[in-house]
């Protein structure tokens, strides 16, 4: 599974083009930072209240203060922002957010999200993510590493 997801991280990833402004979700995507093409600068947001985040901090190398919105420990670009959170879905709804990388329980054939609260799960749903797809000036990624099949009962 790792492998699989490193694939879809690295194709996330390939997306990007040079001065955006991107939202990576929880998950899956936060994967999506260590594999941004090197001859390009994109600025990645969090809903937690930066932009310029970087790639996954190293084990031992951790800095406490700098965590992304799924709690997972990053390290910060030079050019990093921190700012409340009414400030960061304030950029989220100005249609700032040039893209965004979002994890999905279920897509629709046609590209519809469909998520959902999951009883005794740590992430309860949606979150901001309804506020990022429709933010977002292009289309938005989703990440998905599961295929549910559907039988007739």
């Amino acid at each position: 599974m790792a492998d699989l997801k490193q694939r879809i991280a690295k194709r996330c990833a390939k997306e990007f083009k040079d001065g955006d402004f991107v939202n990576l979700g929880i998950g899956l995507p936060t994967m999506v930072a260590n594999y941004i093409p090197d001859d390009i600068v994109v600025t990645l947001h969090s809903e937690n209240g930066f932009a310029g985040l970087a790639e996954a901090a190293e084990p031992g190398k951790e800095d406490v203060d700098i965590i992304n919105s799924g709690g997972a420990y990053v390290t910060a670009a030079d050019r990093v922002n921190y700012f409340d959170t009414a400030t960061s879905f304030g950029l989220v709804r100005g249609g700032h957010v040039a893209a965004t990388v979002l994890g999905a329980m279920e897509v629709a054939e046609n590209g519809d999200l469909a998520n959902w609260i999951v009883p005794g799960k740590k992430v309860a749903g949606m979150g901001g993510a309804m506020d990022l797809v429709v933010g977002a000036r292009s289309a938005s990624s989703s990440c998905c590493t599961h295929r549910k099949v559907r039988t007739k009962s």
